[in-house]
């Protein structure tokens, strides 16, 4: 079963109500935005819920799929999807 379509739609609604909260998060905290912190740790949930759903061991980060993401006009749907793609097994930290 394919569900990497639906699950990167569900990880980018859940990245676009975080980003939604960037203009309280903008505080610097160790040289990053604390929006950047903020939705990085709300993806890492996401991903590692789906994880734990399919039977796979938790991650302890989503930063290979932020790096990814980062340039591209279309941050918010790439890094959603790079998400959904740590979510299979042959995936790992």
């Amino acid at each position: 079963m394919n569900d990497l379509p639906a699950l990167s739609d569900r990880f980018h609604k859940i990245l676009v109500e975080a980003q939604k909260l960037r203009p309280e998060k903008s505080q610097w905290l160790n040289g990053e935005l604390e929006w950047v912190i903020y939705e990085r740790q709300v993806m890492l949930e996401a991903v590692n819920t789906a994880r734990f759903n399919r039977g796979l061991s938790p991650l302890t980060n989503v930063d290979s799929a932020e790096r990814c993401a980062v340039g591209h006009i279309d941050y918010t749907r790439k890094f959603a999807l790079y998400c959904a793609e740590l979510c299979h097994d042959n995936s790992s930290n």
